[in-house]
């Protein structure tokens, strides 16, 4: 078994730094063989995250954000995102009603809902001033019936 793979970025905490960003994490997934439907999806979540960070726990303003991704090699991807924007524990939030009319339907909560049913494993703690957002996604194994 070989040893997880291990990527570090330290972020400002804007929107307008993410698409080079993601160019960063795309190439670090392709130089270390990360599947692409997984590198994809994963992608997905982290931008939803990181823009609710910069959008929402920094207003706009930015702010330290480290994101620590780790690859163990085949088939699942983490990232551990830290930053000192406004407390907010997404997996406090009410699901959103889905099936209802966009009228009806209450704005927000959706990319969090969003990146919930796509992670494996999705959690939340506040560390003092610190909020810290663990995900993970993980393709599932070869013959295996796909539950996502």
């Amino acid at each position: 078994m070989n040893p997880p793979l291990e990527w570090q970025q330290t972020l400002h905490g804007t929107v307008a730094e993410l698409p080079f960003f993601f160019e960063r994490l795309e190439a670090w997934a392709d130089d270390n063989g990360v599947p692409m439907p997984l590198a994809s999806s994963f992608g997905l979540m982290l931008d939803e995250l990181l823009t609710n960070v910069a959008m929402h726990g920094y207003a706009g303003q930015g702010g330290l954000v480290e994101v620590h991704v780790r690859f163990d090699a085949p088939t699942r991807l983490q990232a551990v995102l830290r930053d000192h924007g406004r407390a907010f524990d997404p997996t406090t939030l009410a699901a959103p009603d889905v099936g209802a009319s966009l009228d009806d339907r209450d704005i927000g909560g959706l990319g969090v809902h969003f990146v919930q049913r796509l992670a494996d494993r999705f959690e939340y703690r506040r560390d003092g001033e610190v909020n810290e957002v663990t995900v993970s996604r993980c393709l599932p194994a070869a013959g295996a019936a796909q539950s996502r």
